[in-house]
């Protein structure tokens, strides 16, 4: 399963333009990509809404994500245990890993590991992009963003999980794609002083949103727990039912 949290992307302009002019959107592009450079380690608690118009459904998930950089490069889990759909209130835990080239899902449940290659060998692209398969934008590059969207300011939504967002120290950024993509446009909101996100909703170009919404932020260090989530090393075979998938093509 390809996950996207808005990714989730797992998450700018304010609650209005800024007053004379004083912030541009290429400064708060500066500050994001700089904030991201300087951000060794992060957790929060993540709730993720999607809503599918053409049938009706309507899915929150809710749980953590984890988030580490160091000499092997970044890391992110995400890690859900509570789904909602309708009245129907599931427990269950989703763990998904993005690192390097790779995105695991982990069943602890069942025992099973499947790991994908995203990316062909030899390859580099980065998976924390916009449009990878876990949009996380800590420190994405204002020059990346700005050649493939057009960016605006956009004010926080009125309803839904980012209304609730704190208005005054949320800055709000909308990014359209310039060619055809699937989405409509993503919207990505950051806190006015850390620069660390907050937010990130997702208009497809089928109607479906994809809306997420981070929470008690932490930049400590990580707990060994924590940093056992975000390991993409495959568990004991003994134990786990592995499954490798090298890249395909597809």
């Amino acid at each position: 399963m390809m996950l996207r949290l808005g990714i989730a992307a797992i998450v700018a302009a304010v609650s209005g333009c800024p007053e004379d002019g004083a912030r541009s959107v290429e400064s708060v592009l500066d500050q994001v990509e700089r904030a991201g450079d300087t951000t060794p380690s992060m957790t929060a608690d993540v709730v993720h809404v999607r809503v599918d118009p053409i049938l009706g459904r309507r899915e929150i998930r809710s749980g953590r994500l984890v988030f580490r950089r160091n000499e092997e490069g970044r890391a992110a889990a995400v890690l859900f245990d509570t789904l909602v759909i309708g009245q129907r209130r599931e427990s269950h835990l989703k763990h998904f890993v993005v690192a390097g080239r790779w995105l695991a899902e982990i069943d602890h449940e069942r025992k099973q590991f499947i790991k994908h290659e995203l990316v062909p060998p030899g390859e580099e692209t980065d998976l924390f992009g916009i449009d990878g398969p876990l949009p996380l934008p800590i420190g994405q590059g204002k020059e990346a963003i700005l050649r493939k969207y057009e960016v605006i300011f956009v004010d926080l939504p009125k309803d839904g999980v980012l209304s609730k967002l704190e208005q005054e120290s949320v800055v709000g950024l909308r990014l359209t794609p310039r060619a055809p993509d699937d989405a409509e446009h993503i919207d990505l909101f950051f806190d006015g002083d850390s620069w660390l996100p907050l937010g990130v909703h997702v208009l497809e170009d089928d109607g479906t949103t994809r809306t997420s919404k981070l929470s008690n932020l932490d930049l400590g260090v990580l707990s060994a727990s924590d940093a056992a989530a975000v390991s993409i090393k495959t568990p004991d075979p003994k134990e786990w039912s592995i499954d490798i998938r090298p890249w395909s093509g597809e």
